[in-house]
C-alpha cells in the first residue's frame, strides 16, 4: 500500500499545471494528456527512433546554417 501511494505521489509531482481557467476546461473536455513523457519507460525501439529524428533535424539544421554562411564568401 505504502508503494501505491508513493508512486501516486511521484506522478502528481509531474504533472503540468494549467496556464488558465480556458485551457483547463479544454484539457478536461479533450483529454489533453498531463504528464511529461518518461524517455525510461519508452520502447527501446521508439526511442532510438525519436533519437535519430531529432540527430536528423539537429544535422539538417547546423549544414543549413553553414550553407547560409558559405553563399556570402
Amino acid at each position: 500500500m505504502k508503494q501505491n501511494d508513493e508512486q501516486e505521489v511521484k506522478n502528481d509531482s509531474q504533472e503540468i499545471s494549467s496556464f488558465n481557467s480556458v485551457t483547463d476546461h479544454y484539457r478536461n473536455i479533450m483529454g489533453v494528456p498531463t504528464n511529461k513523457v518518461d524517455m525510461k519507460k519508452m520502447p527501446r525501439v521508439l526511442r532510438f527512433f525519436g533519437y535519430f529524428v531529432f540527430a536528423v533535424i539537429a544535422v539538417c539544421s547546423v549544414i543549413f546554417i553553414v550553407m547560409y554562411l558559405l553563399q556570402f564568401l
